[in-house]
């Protein structure tokens, strides 16, 4: 008798099992969360009453799985009857943190052979586009400082500090280049935290879906995360606020990049040809050079031509154009203008 009820429990936790991993799988393909919180409402309040602090944002083209399951199943069993499930209950505590790596770069400046090194933080293991103002901690709490840190696949990028006795805050602004492709693409938008201890981690994010064949270049679509918390420093509150926003914005991707020399005459002085990601890091305009055009050749999505101008006076300093990644990401590379 026992055997035959422990072998019914058996079952019927495997059906409640199954059942939750079909809600997940579902959550996670329509960018809905299990735990949904506002930003800014993440972390725990230490004792001497910090919050963790959103700094910014890590968007990456998958799911990111860190929702506690076996945690939640074993503390809600009770809860499922009927093969009905309840998601309605306090599930913030169940949501899993994925923390970025501290690591050190050396940097070697190519004129003088000095060199300088750079900690930074990242996610290694997880492909993704970070960007965020993290707090680098010092043993001296006044030499500690911002740093903050941009993914190439950001154009455009703003970053906004202020501090004040009272109140100080960041905002960050950036725009992701993308091209369709053949197949719909989901993004994530993760935001970003930092601990007391100065350790940063990400969450699950809010997701949107790319449709390659509805979307043409210039279509755009934002994404925004706000959060207010509240430190205490020498027994005096002091209120910090922060505003992260991503814009993705659709590009053809570049096929050819044309550079045409023009006199003053109108009549032209030389043209020349590049792939978008070969375009060299400085470009001499002839002297007599009056005005220059910038060509970029891209295709729709049904395969035709489209071509985009832009025109500069011979004292430009510099032009931008973009080349695509091979994850779709056009990426702005500026070049030098020079005389010869």
């Amino acid at each position: 008798m026992m055997k035959r009820s422990m072998m019914k429990r058996s079952m019927m936790k495997r059906n409640v099992m199954i059942v939750l991993c079909g809600v997940i799988m579902l959550c996670a393909l329509s960018g809905c969360q299990l735990a949904v919180e506002s930003a800014g409402a993440y972390g725990d309040k230490g004792a001497n009453g910090y919050e963790d602090r959103l700094i910014g944002i890590f968007v990456t083209t998958e799911h990111l799985d860190l929702f506690e399951f076996g945690s939640y199943f074993d503390d809600n069993i009770g809860k499922f009857s009927g093969g009905e499930i309840n998601m309605d209950g306090y599930t913030q505590k169940y949501q899993g943190r994925l923390y970025a790596a501290l690591t050190t770069r050396e940097l070697v400046d190519e004129e003088t052979g000095e060199r300088t090194t750079m900690r930074e933080y990242s996610f290694k293991d997880t492909e993704g586009i970070l960007y965020c103002v993290p707090t680098m901690l010092a043993e001296d709490e006044e030499n500690s400082y911002l740093a903050p840190a941009s993914d190439a696949a950001i154009s455009d990028g703003h970053v906004g500090i202020s501090s004040g006795d009272d109140e100080s805050s960041i905002s960050l602004e950036g725009t992701i280049f993308i091209s369709p492709s053949s197949m719909n693409r989901i993004y994530y938008f993760n935001p970003v935290y930092q601990s007391a201890d100065s350790s940063v981690y990400t969450v699950s994010g809010e997701s949107f879906m790319f449709n390659s064949e509805a979307y043409g270049e210039g279509t755009v679509f934002s994404q925004t995360l706000d959060a207010v918390t509240t430190v205490t420093e020498n027994g005096k509150a002091k209120t910090e606020s922060a505003s992260v926003k991503i814009t993705i914005s659709v590009m053809y991707r570049p096929e050819l990049v044309v550079i045409v020399q023009m006199n003053s005459d109108n009549k032209l002085l030389a043209r020349a040809e590049y792939l978008p990601d070969e375009l060299p890091e400085a470009f001499a305009l002839e002297a007599d050079t009056a005005y220059f055009i910038t060509e970029t050749q891209k295709k729709d999505g049904s395969g035709d031509a489209v071509v985009s101008r832009e025109i500069y006076g011979c004292d430009a300093s510099n032009i931008e154009t973009f080349y695509a990644r091979a994850d779709g990401v056009c990426v702005k590379r500026c070049t030098t203008i020079t005389v010869k």
